[in-house]
């Protein structure tokens, strides 16, 4: 097989330019075609919405998505919109059930095996020499996007044909995803490993050949029957990489934690460091001036670009111990600290892991007689602020009800949560699901 033409891997890039603000999301929603998203969506090259990154970090919401398309378009709980809007919502319920076990097996692993746990160089670089593959961490690396056929072809190669265990995958893709979002990730991964599901998801040649046609995976190892491939990610032997594959593969960039030397000007000169004694001082000064406090997170930037009152004190807080353990490409920290720097006073960095510490901070805070407000988040870090300041929580929005019990299977969450709404129509003017707070 020839090595695989650069310019080829690219052919199925997104058009779409990521923009930190609103408006560039609002514009993108206003041209969906919710009918030609359900015909074509699989295809690499379908009409998919492109608007995950947006989602993720809070610039819309699914209800509000929902709400805007209604007004153009007939829809209903049967489009397939609609149905993968829920998929969302479906994740952070079981986020709500697992909590941090969504970074654990959910389920023993289909193969009982060692995996490894360094993900190989061919795999990093791209240069498997399996197209699909290759191409798609060209992509991943070049826009932070990648269409969702893409990110569990990846995982099955990695996790079924190499022997890496599903979460030194999750966490690499993440890294470099602008929409990674901890729980839709991470249990993708695990149901392509089997671990969220009941069997090993694998793909072959020819599903390539028809959603990425311009891909040849013709003589790989993926070139084969499924009842082939699922022998083989059930069997110990790493693959390996193509006897073909290329010498030289993509430059992964770099991923890191918070890190301040990184930052642009403008935004170091609006950062206060909570860590720091004297940051906690002069925090305390600036909050007695104000009725009302709010801190922005990292996945609700609309905040940002809303308008603020007389008495109202708007300020971004970015967790060091998430970033720590979950680290962001520069792509996805100028998506995210953009937006910061646009809608807020200051932007305040702690450290939720320094518990001590914090309960200083958050003694100082109490004295000083203030309330902070601040959105739910299931991201670990971020759900435990309260460590640090007295909060009161926000609610998120949601298009769909959260069932009562634990649904572990997406279909059952679907029909439960679409049973106790009613019709779409109803939940999209539900006021309960503004004020409904997480599990």
């Amino acid at each position: 097989m020839p090595k695989p033409d650069k310019r080829q891997m690219m052919q199925y890039e997104t058009t779409i330019k990521y923009e930190p603000n609103r408006q560039a999301a609002l514009d993108v929603l206003a041209a969906i075609d919710p009918l030609q998203y359900s015909r074509s969506r699989n295809f690499l090259d379908g009409a998919v919405t492109g608007l995950s990154p947006w989602i993720t970090h809070g610039y819309i919401n699914v209800r509000e998505a929902t709400q805007v398309l209604m007004k153009k378009h007939r829809l209903s709980f049967e489009d397939k919109l609609i149905f993968e809007f829920a998929w969302r919502e479906f994740f952070k319920h079981a986020h709500g059930e697992l909590g941090i076990g969504i970074l654990s097996d959910v389920r023993r692993p289909v193969w009982s095996g060692r995996y490894n746990h360094q993900l190989p160089d061919d795999i990093q670089e791209g240069r498997t020499g399996v197209e699909a593959i290759d191409a798609g961490v060209a992509l991943l690396y070049k826009t932070g996007y990648l269409h969702n056929h893409v990110r569990m072809w990846i995982a099955s190669y990695v996790v079924h044909m190499r022997k890496v265990h599903w979460k030194v995958g999750a966490d690499w893709m993440y890294a470099h995803l602008l929409d990674g979002d901890l729980a839709s990730n991470h249990l993708s991964w695990q149901w392509v490993a089997g671990t969220f599901s009941h069997k090993p998801y694998v793909f072959n040649a020819d599903n390539v050949k028809k959603f990425a046609p311009k891909w040849d995976c013709r003589g790989t190892v993926i070139d084969s029957d499924y009842e082939d491939l699922e022998s083989i990610a059930r069997a110990k032997r790493d693959t390996g990489r193509e006897r073909n594959a290329p010498s030289v593969g993509v430059a992964e960039p770099s991923t890191y934690g918070f890190d301040l030397e990184s930052l642009g000007e403008s935004s170091r000169r609006k950062i206060v460091d909570l860590r720091d004694t004297a940051g906690v001082d002069s925090s305390c000064l600036l909050v007695k001036q104000f009725r009302e406090i709010e801190l922005v997170h990292p996945w609700d930037l609309k905040t940002c670009f809303q308008p603020t009152t007389q008495g109202l004190l708007r300020l971004g807080v970015i967790d060091c111990a998430f970033h720590k353990a979950h680290k962001w490409s520069e792509l996805r920290w100028n998506f995210v600290m953009a937006a910061l720097e646009k809608g807020c006073e200051q932007i305040w960095i702690v450290n939720t892991d320094h518990l001590a510490h914090n309960a200083a901070i958050l003694a100082k805070f109490k004295q000083c007689n203030v309330q902070l407000s601040m959105r739910t988040t299931l991201n670990p870090g971020y759900s435990a602020m309260w460590r640090c300041f007295p909060l009161q929580w926000t609610p998120e929005e949601k298009l769909l009800p959260n069932p009562a019990r634990f649904q572990q299977s997406f279909s059952r969450f679907y029909k439960e949560a679409t049973q106790i709404a009613g019709s779409l129509e109803e939940a999209v003017h539900d006021e309960a699901l503004v004020h409904q707070l997480p599990l």
